[in-house]
């Protein structure tokens, strides 16, 4: 999972960054930082902590803290150049200003909105230079379904809204694919606040849900207090949070809406030389899931072992007692990997 962080100047990027990498990276502030960070997953840990194997391996998160994005039509080369690190990612991350003035829902739509805008015309660009080549070539059914589509985000992109709005189904994104638009992309809308009521910043939070549309998430987060915690001891953290009357840290409710935005879950593999948590998407299916092992156990696949993590519980732990008791169940190559099931793929790469 790749994620990029954009937004304008001074709206505290760099900062949420180095509380996601916990203060490991070096920043700068003139180009892009770029840190793989493992997943903090509890379940992992009672993985590794019951089979206790040589080696624990967290899902990871790759993301791409971008210089601040200038706005205007007269930065509009600006924007595009910077753009370019995040055109790959699967998802943005768009961080706004609300902690030089009290925070307003108001104030934040207006902030997306004007963003939005400008991230819009560079797509919009794009757009109309394609359809101008397309108008001078022979066209032929693939072209003119790409000419539909294109012609369709020319409007939509020149209301000034993201194509993400359009509603485009899956076989239609694959054809759009290609040209790796910024406004296509899921995206979490992050208002960097001065955290001084829990309360009052959920409520904030469920004000601005009111953005909410198909592949956008709503984030409220004080980054400068979440870089604090994020590099204190983890023994120090609890008591952090109690002094600043915190329920928790945000980073961790930040990666999971981060999942939740690309429809991703964990499964996990676990023995004594290796615990490992694997990221797919919702709907996977098992000669797929076993894929992302290596594709050899893909291709000579033949059965799924799988058992809940509650069930694992249920069974103390140990997959004999599973076994015996029905809990570890044998699926076929069309099963539906849940999330938070563990499982071992049986296979014989000579079929």
């Amino acid at each position: 999972m790749k994620i990029g962080i954009i937004g304008l100047p001074q709206t505290g990027k760099t900062t949420l960054f180095e509380a996601l990498t916990r203060g490991t990276v070096q920043t700068s502030q003139a180009k892009t930082n770029v840190a793989i960070v493992g997943v903090a997953d509890p379940d992992l840990d009672e993985l590794s902590a019951v089979f206790k194997p040589k080696k624990t391996t967290p899902a990871t998160v790759e993301f791409a803290d971008v210089p601040g994005i200038p706005s205007g039509p007269e930065n509009a080369a600006r924007r595009n150049e910077l753009l370019k690190d995040v055109r790959n990612v699967d998802a943005l991350v768009e961080v706004f200003d609300a902690f030089t003035e009290p925070p307003s829902a108001e104030d934040i739509t207006s902030q997306i909105e004007s963003f939005e805008l400008d991230l819009a015309l560079i797509d919009l660009e794009i757009v109309e230079r394609r359809l101008e080549r397309l108008a001078k070539e022979k066209m032929n059914t693939q072209l003119e379904h790409e000419k539909d589509l294109l012609t369709r985000a020319q409007v939509c992109l020149s209301a000034g809204k993201a194509l993400r709005t359009l509603g485009l189904d899956p076989d239609d994104k694959r054809a759009l694919a290609s040209y790796a638009f910024i406004t296509i992309k899921p995206v979490m809308y992050t208002a960097n606040i001065v955290m001084s009521d829990e309360a009052a910043a959920l409520q904030l939070e469920h004000a601005l849900s009111a953005l909410a549309a198909p592949d956008t998430s709503v984030m409220v987060l004080d980054a400068k207090l979440e870089r604090e915690i994020a590099q204190l001891p983890v023994d120090e953290q609890a008591a952090f949070l109690q002094e600043f009357g915190l329920s928790g840290s945000a980073i961790d409710t930040f990666i999971v809406r981060a999942y939740q935005l690309l429809r991703l879950q964990t499964f996990y593999t676990a023995g004594e030389d290796e615990c490992k948590a694997w990221v797919i998407e919702l709907g996977t299916r098992a000669r797929d899931a076993a894929g992302k092992i290596h594709s050899d156990i893909a291709r000579g696949f033949i059965a799924a072992e799988v058992i809940s993590l509650d069930d694992f519980r249920k069974a103390g732990h140990s997959f004999k007692t599973a076994k015996d008791t029905g809990l570890l169940r044998i699926e076929g190559e069309n099963y539906i990997v849940k999330n938070k099931e563990i499982a071992h793929f049986r296979f014989n790469v000579s079929r």
